[in-house]
């Protein structure tokens, strides 16, 4: 879970003592006040996300990402989460933006292609639509394709 390895980074990097020879405590990672900060905005805009207040998710998302405190997973999940709720914002620009930051570096690239099927749903482009889920399901086979998502 999430929790858990915000909790485990965090014991991490406080317990070895050696932020700058821990990896994902280095480089502009912070303090354990710092690092704490980041997670609690991450949490809070995965909250909000999953109530459907997504400008708040979108608010709280942004302070996660900008504190630069969080670990690389986490990072993705927190750009892939905003990108949706500026999607369901209609902010289609915005959230075309961030997954073009997670292009290039997504481990999860089948949750990143159903994020880009989203968008292109919300712009009516059934094609990439289709292509998009083809992308997800080329990524991982046992993907599940949201109903929202499926014809």
């Amino acid at each position: 879970s999430i929790i858990m390895k915000i909790h485990v980074a965090m014991i991490v990097c406080v317990v070895a003592g050696l932020m700058s020879l821990q990896p994902g405590c280095s480089s502009g990672s912070g303090s354990a006040s710092t690092i704490a900060a980041g997670e609690n905005s991450l949490q809070s805009g995965l909250d909000a996300y999953e109530k459907g207040d997504f400008a708040a998710a979108e608010t709280a998302l942004n302070a996660a990402i900008t504190s630069g405190s969080l670990q690389a997973d986490l990072v993705e999940t927190a750009i892939r989460t905003l990108a949706q709720s500026r999607i369901q914002l209609g902010k289609t620009d915005e959230a075309a933006t961030d997954l073009e930051k997670l292009k290039a570096g997504a481990s999860e690239l089948d949750k990143y292609w159903l994020v880009v099927a989203e968008l292109e749903k919300k712009k009516g482009n059934a094609a990439a639509v289709a292509d998009a889920i083809k992308q997800a399901k080329a990524a991982n086979p046992k993907v599940q394709v949201p109903p929202s998502l499926q014809k």
